[in-house]
This record gives C-alpha cells, sequence and structure tokens, in this order.
C-alpha cells in the first residue's frame, strides 16, 4: 500500500470516528446534511461513510425520516473490553496521582474468589512509610482495604468471608461481627474506610471502593501512612484524595462513576481539618 492511500485510510478512520462520537453525543438522530454541517466534511463522502458504519451495525437509519443514530453495537464493543480490565491497569493512573497528592504509600487491591489480593502498590517519598507486596492477601475485617470491598458485598457474601473467632490483630482490631457489621453500615454511610490501628499499632489506613461495568464492587484503593502523618484531623482531606482516586479507577473500568460522586459530595462540604469518628 502506498504511503498516499495509508494517509487516506488514517484520514477516513478519524472521520468515521468523529462521525460515532458526533451521533454518541447528539442526544438525537442526525440526517446526513446535519452531519456533514456539524463536522465540515462533503456531503457525497459523509454518505458513503455512513453506508459503511451502517453495514457494520455502528448505526442505523430510521425508515421514514432518513436520520441517523449510533446502536448498542458500540456498547457491546466497549464492554468486551472493559470486561477484560484488571484494577491493576484501569488503577495506575489514578494511584500514581494518589501518591503524589497525598506523598503516603498507596495500594490497590482486587476482589478474588475468597477475599482481596493485593495488585498494585506505589511507595511514598518518606524513608519511613508502610508499603504491602503485590500478591499479599489482606485480613478483610482488620484494613481499609478490606473494609470498603466488605461494605458493598452482599450480606450472605460478608458472612462466607468473615466468620468468628475474628483474629485480634491489635487492642483495636474488631472483635466480633457486630462491631464489624456496625462500622461496614458507616463504611457505606460516607464512602470510605478507615483502618485506625487495627491490623498494625500506630498505622493509619484510608481506602475506598472502586466499581466495575455491572456496578458490583471491584476492588478497593488505599493510603497507608503512621498515624504522626495521617493524623485524625487529616483524614477526610485525605479521603477526599481516595475518592478521587477509585473514582478514575471506576471510570476506566467503565463503573458508574456517579456513585461514588455522590458519597465525595458530603466530604467537600466539610472542612478538611475537621476531626471524624473513626470508628
Amino acid at each position: 500500500m502506498t504511503e498516499g492511500a495509508t494517509g487516506n485510510r488514517a484520514g477516513t478512520l478519524e472521520t468515521g470516528l468523529d462521525v460515532i462520537e458526533l451521533l454518541a453525543g447528539a442526544g438525537t438522530a442526525l440526517g446526513v446534511s446535519e452531519i456533514a454541517g456539524r463536522l465540515s466534511l462533503d456531503r457525497g463522502n459523509t454518505h458513503r461513510l455512513l453506508k459503511v458504519l451502517k453495514a457494520r451495525g455502528y448505526i442505523a437509519q430510521d425508515a421514514e425520516s432518513k436520520r441517523y443514530r449510533p446502536t448498542a453495537h458500540l456498547i457491546g464493543v466497549a464492554g468486551a473490553i472493559l470486561r477484560d480490565l484488571d484494577l491493576r491497569t484501569a488503577a495506575q493512573q489514578a494511584c500514581d496521582s494518589l501518591v503524589a497528592a497525598t506523598g503516603e504509600s498507596v495500594h490497590a487491591a482486587q476482589v478474588t474468589s475468597d477475599g482481596i489480593v493485593y495488585v498494585l502498590q506505589r511507595r511514598g517519598p518518606h524513608r519511613v512509610s508502610v508499603n504491602t507486596d503485590v500478591g499479599d492477601r489482606a485480613p478483610l475485617h482488620a484494613t481499609a482495604t478490606g473494609k470498603a470491598v466488605l461494605a458493598f458485598l452482599p450480606e450472605d457474601r460478608v458472612r462466607s468471608l468473615v466468620s468468628e473467632p475474628l483474629t485480634r490483630y491489635t487492642s483495636r482490631t474488631h472483635g466480633t461481627l457486630d462491631d464489624l457489621t456496625r462500622d461496614l453500615s458507616t463504611v457505606r454511610q460516607r464512602g470510605f474506610a478507615v483502618d485506625d490501628e487495627e491490623l498494625n499499632p500506630d498505622v493509619r489506613c484510608i481506602a475506598a471502593p472502586v466499581f466495575d461495568i455491572n456496578g458490583d464492587i471491584f476492588g478497593s484503593i488505599g493510603v497507608s501512612g503512621p498515624t504522626q502523618r495521617i493524623g485524625v484531623n487529616q483524614v477526610i482531606a485525605i479521603a477526599d484524595r481516595v475518592l478521587e482516586a477509585a473514582t478514575l479507577a471506576t471510570r476506566a473500568l467503565g463503573g458508574p462513576v456517579e456513585r461514588l460522586s455522590q458519597l465525595q459530595s458530603p466530604l467537600l462540604e466539610a472542612s478538611t481539618t475537621a476531626e471524624i469518628d473513626l470508628r
């Protein structure tokens, strides 16, 4: 294929994508002249592109009005891509931004059949930091990443994953399912979970849920650091950043970002230096 032919193919592809994006965002069906006018295209070329897109199933034409609209084929293509994504891929940019914003170590955990496993870790710049290893499994009842997941699982699934007696890692670890259940209710209300020295003394962690294309809990993203740097009066500000990161990852997975935006709104209204009840 000659260089000129390659250039023409690339130009045609770009124009075809412009047409698909226009129809997808128009909110109503459009005719050939409207499409050509909005994109500053030749009407004849536009008609030929529409014919190809129609034959491939990306758009449909109304028999009476002759106007074009996008089809669910686009959703099928997008869904196939999104279903193949894992949290490690979807959360990389979000985790990098979170490290830069907080200066603390960041980790992402993905839901598995029997709990969660850490799939991504970013170390903070401090000499003393809290680190997790990719492949490690977190105790669900004693970590922020675990509780951020448990809070959005069906109750029967929670009971299958967590049962008494609960292992006590510190004096602050939940010792009963009733205590854990109350905490999970708080997590659902405010949208983020806190590990307040529940796994390791002098370590505080904050995590938020990540949802997939079906709206199901897919994992969580969390920040961990020494309590001397993550004080009680800094939890809201850090939680706000964590929710932003979880929203980015959820968006990358095609999940319902509005669900996290609704949870984030009360935080934006609160003072970023306010203290909250962590338990």
